[in-house]
C-alpha cells in the first residue's frame, strides 16, 4: 500500500510538471527539427532502409546521412506511436513527456531499495522537480538527453533487482539513446558494479548491449570523418565558453528560453536547484555523526556529484584538455544530468535522521518546498497551436530543414547550403525536357528526355558512401559537384530513366550482421532461460 501510494503520488507530481504540455499544438524548443525528423524516419521505413541511415530532405533538401550519427531509439519509439494513429507532433510529444514519469518511479523503485519508501519518494521528487529537467523539457528541447537522463535509474532498478535480461535491454536502449549521457550512465554503473562486488556481469551486460547496438555504434564511430562532425566541437560549440560559474550552480534564481554565452551572463540557467544541493550536503554532515547500513556509497555517491560540478566549472580545463573526446560533450553545464542524478539519489539518505513519527511531515513539507521553488521553471516559452501540416510546410519546415545541417553534412563539399533546394534536377549543360524525379532514404528515380548532343545534370542529393547511379539498365559513374557535393553526371540525347540507390559500406554491413546474430542469441538465451 505505501508503494501505490508513493507511485500514485509520484504520478500526480509528474503531471502537475508536465500538465500545460497536454494540448493540442507544439511549444517553443531550441531543438527544433525532431517533428520533422521523426517525419524523416517514418519515410525512411517506409522506403525500405533498415535501419534507417539517409534521411533525404535534411539540409534544406539535399538530404544527409543523420540516422547513421544520430541515436535512433527516441525517433524508434516516436515511430510506434505514429504507427498506431498518433500524429508526428503527438507522437514526438508522448517521448518528451513520457520520461518525466518513467525516470522519477524508477528513481523511486532503486532508491527505497536502500532507504525504504521514504528515502524513495524523497529522491523521485527531488530528482523530477530539478530545474535541468526543465531546462531540457522547456527551454531546449533536448529529446534524446531528456529521455537518456530518465533511463538511467531504470538501468540501476533492474541492475540492483538482478534482472538481468531487463538490464541488457536497457543498457542497449541507451547506448542506442544518447551517446555522451551513456558515458555518464556506464561509469556511475561501473563504480556501482565495484561497490556490489558484480564487475564481471557488468562487463557481460555491457558485452551483450554492445553486440545488440553494434549496427549503430560501429558505423557512427568509423564513419564520422565522412562528415562535417568536427565541426561540433569548433567555434560556438567550443567548450571553452560554456562553463557555468559556482553563482549559477548554486546560487542564481534566474530562468531564461535563450542561449548558452560566452561568459558569465547567459540566457538560459543552469542551476542545480536548491534543496537538490542543500539536501545530499545535510546528509554528508549528518552521516559522520551516525552510523548506517549504506553509509559508504552515500559518500561515493556524493563525492562523484561533487566531481561532476566540478566539471562543469572552468577550474576542471586542464581535464578537458587531457581528455579530448570530452570535446564533444560541447556545454560542460551538461553534466548537470549526472549531477542531479547523484544528488538526487542521496537526497533520500536524509529521511535515515528523521524520526518514524516525523517522516510523514517532512515529506510533505519537502515536496511543498520543491514545488514552490522549481514548479514556476516548469512553463512554456510560446505555444504554437499548430498541427502537422502546419508544422511540416512552408517556412515551419525549413527551418527543421536547416537545423543541426552542419553537423553530420557529408565532407565532400566547399559549401553548405544556405537556401532550401528546390526538388528537382538542374540542367548544367544542354537542353533537357520532360523532366521527373522523386526520391526517398533507398533510391532516387527520374526520367528526362536530352533535346541536344548530351547534357549534364545535378541532382539534388549529396552524396554519401555509398550509392550506386544506373542510366536506364547500365551502371554508370559519376561525379561529385565540388560546390554542395551533389551527385553530377552526363546523359546522352534521348529520353532516358536513372536510379540512384543507396547502398551500405562493408563497415555498415559488417554491424548489421553483428546486431542480428546478438539478437538471435539474445531471444535464445530468453527462450533457454524461461524453460
Amino acid at each position: 500500500m505505501k508503494n501505490k501510494i508513493a507511485i500514485f503520488l509520484i504520478i500526480l507530481v509528474s503531471t502537475i510538471l508536465t500538465y500545460r504540455l497536454m494540448r493540442p499544438g507544439m511549444w517553443s524548443v531550441q531543438d527544433n527539427l525532431h517533428i520533422f525528423r521523426l517525419s524523416e524516419y517514418d519515410l525512411c521505413l517506409k522506403s525500405g532502409q533498415i535501419p534507417c541511415r539517409y534521411s533525404p530532405n535534411s539540409a534544406l533538401g539535399f538530404g544527409s546521412p543523420v540516422f547513421n550519427f544520430y541515436p535512433p531509439i527516441t525517433y524508434k519509439l516516436g515511430e510506434l506511436f505514429h504507427l498506431t494513429g498518433f500524429s508526428f507532433i503527438d507522437s514526438t510529444k508522448i517521448i518528451y513527456i513520457a520520461p518525466i514519469f518513467f525516470g522519477p518511479i524508477f528513481m523511486y523503485l532503486f532508491t527505497s531499495i536502500y532507504f525504504g519508501v521514504g528515502g524513495g519518494l524523497i529522491s523521485a521528487l527531488v530528482f523530477a522537480t530539478a530545474p535541468y529537467q526543465a531546462l531540457n523539457l522547456y527551454v531546449r528541447g533536448a529529446l534524446a538527453e531528456n529521455f537518456a537522463i530518465n533511463l538511467i535509474p531504470v538501468i540501476f532498478y533492474f541492475y540492483a533487482k538482478k534482472h538481468h535480461k531487463l538490464t541488457i535491454l536497457f543498457i542497449t536502449i541507451l547506448l542506442l539513446t544518447h551517446q555522451l549521457t551513456t558515458l555518464i550512465a556506464l561509469s556511475l554503473l561501473l563504480l556501482f558494479s565495484l561497490y556490489n562486488k558484480s564487475i564481471k556481469k557488468f562487463l557481460k551486460y555491457l558485452f551483450w548491449s554492445i553486440g545488440l547496438s553494434a549496427f549503430f555504434l560501429l558505423p557512427s564511430y568509423f564513419e564520422k570523418n565522412l562528415t562535417t562532425n568536427h565541426l561540433m566541437t569548433e567555434g560556438y560549440f567550443n567548450y571553452i565558453i560554456h562553463f557555468a560559474t559556482l553563482k549559477q550552480l548554486f546560487i542564481d534564481r534566474f530562468w531564461g528560453y535563450g542561449a548558452s554565452l560566452w561568459g558569465p551572463k547567459d540566457d538560459m540557467s543552469f542551476q542545480i536547484g536548491y534543496i537538490q544541493w542543500t539536501f545530499p550536503i545535510i546528509t554528508l554532515v549528518l552521516a559522520f555523526y551516525k552510523q548506517y547500513k549504506h553509509r559508504f556509497l552515500v559518500l561515493a555517491v556524493f563525492s562523484l556529484g561533487l566531481f561532476f560540478t566540478f566539471l562543469a566549472h572552468n577550474k576542471s580545463t586542464f581535464i578537458w584538455q587531457l581528455l579530448p573526446f570530452m570535446a564533444y560533450f560541447q556545454f560542460p553545464w551538461r553534466f548537470l544530468g549526472a549531477i542531479i542524478l547523484c544528488f538526487s539519489f542521496i537526497s533520500g539518505a536524509i529521511i535515515l535522521f528523521i524520526s518514524k513519527k516525523y517522516q510523514n511531515i517532512f515529506i510533505s513539507f519537502t515536496l511543498l518546498i520543491l514545488i514552490l521553488l522549481n514548479f514556476n521553471y516548469f512553463k512554456v516559452d510560446q505555444w504554437q497551436n499548430v498541427n502537422d501540416q502546419q508544422k511540416l510546410s512552408g517556412a515551419a519546415l525549413t527551418a527543421q530543414q536547416g537545423a543541426g545541417l552542419t553537423d553530420f553534412y557529408p565532407k565532400y563539399s566547399t559549401k553548405f547550403p544556405t537556401s532550401i533546394t528546390p526538388y528537382t534536377i538542374q540542367t548544367i549543360l544542354g537542353i533537357t525536357s520532360d523532366i521527373f524525379f522523386t526520391k526517398n532514404s533507398q533510391i532516387a528515380y527520374g526520367q528526362l528526355t536530352v533535346l541536344t548532343d548530351n547534357a549534364t545534370i545535378n541532382l539534388p542529393i549529396a552524396y554519401f558512401p555509398v550509392m550506386e547511379l544506373r542510366l536506364d539498365t547500365n551502371k554508370i559513374s559519376y561525379r561529385i559537384d565540388p560546390e554542395f557535393g551533389l551527385i553530377q553526371f552526363d546523359i546522352p540525347q534521348g529520353t532516358h530513366s536513372f536510379y540512384l540507390t543507396f547502398l551500405n559500406t562493408p563497415i555498415r554491413t559488417l554491424s548489421n550482421y553483428i546486431s542480428l546474430l546478438f539478437l538471435i542469441g539474445f531471444i535464445i538465451k530468453i527462450i533457454r532461460e524461461s524453460k
